[in-house]
């Protein structure tokens, strides 16, 4: 049975074939959802429509947390790096085990998109990295949120692919790189006033051992001469 995953795979190739180029510039504003190899995605990622050798780049996910708080408003980056390539693209996601979208993503500006449960690069966001690729140090870096649930929702995952493209207009010649890194819950931090009763809980204890040490030292007998 095709599923739509399946279904989105089999498209990308097609489109290889069928129409070339004018896919490749299409995919410039954004791919598919559900191609970044998570969890979500069923492994899946670009490789279906682009093609290249394994370059000596990376891609990074700059600011997640090891440990999230509850609610929490976290600025995120996505950096790609490639030095025999002049422009890059890119997927996000956040999710659980069972690959369920966790928290709230968000762009902060036009080179972002919310895509169906995941982030990823707009036509200007692929413009802008190839204007700034140079000057970033043969990289792109594209900016977000996430907000982390309002309750504890496990351990969860961060999954990115960075696409470095050489600007040629097909699939082929670009990089793939894809990078994942989990979190789990923060540990409860007691509030101001928790800390208020903590320290006056300490403050009754030590006095309270005080005032028995001292009437302990009272109830030593006092030898008398007989």
């Amino acid at each position: 049975m095709l599923t739509a995953r399946k279904l989105t795979v089999l498209a990308c190739y097609a489109g290889i074939s069928m129409m070339g180029s004018s896919l490749a510039l299409a995919f410039s504003s954004g791919p598919p959802s559900g191609l970044n190899g998570s969890t979500a995605s069923g492994g899946s990622d670009c490789s279906g429509c682009h093609s290249g050798s394994p370059g000596p780049g990376s891609v990074e996910i700059i600011g997640a947390p090891a440990s999230y708080q509850a609610g929490a408003l976290y600025n995120l980056t996505i950096r790609v790096a490639d030095p025999g390539q002049v422009g890059a693209g890119y997927q996000f996601s956040v999710e659980d085990a069972l690959g369920a979208a966790i928290g709230t993503l968000s762009p902060t500006d036009a080179n972002s998109q919310f895509n169906n449960g995941f982030i990823n690069h707009t036509s200007a966001g692929v413009s802008t990295s190839i204007t700034d690729w140079a000057s970033l140090g043969n990289a792109a870096e594209f900016q977000f949120t996430w907000q982390a649930p309002a309750a504890d929702a496990g351990a969860l995952t961060f999954w990115a692919i960075g696409n470095a493209i050489d600007n040629s207009g097909s699939f082929s010649g670009d990089t793939l790189y894809l990078t994942n890194q989990t979190a789990s819950i923060a540990a409860d931090i007691p509030t101001v006033s928790e800390w208020g009763l903590i320290i006056m809980l300490i403050s009754l204890m030590t006095a309270g051992t005080i005032i028995m040490v001292r009437q302990r030292s009272n109830l030593v007998p006092v030898r008398t001469r007989g």
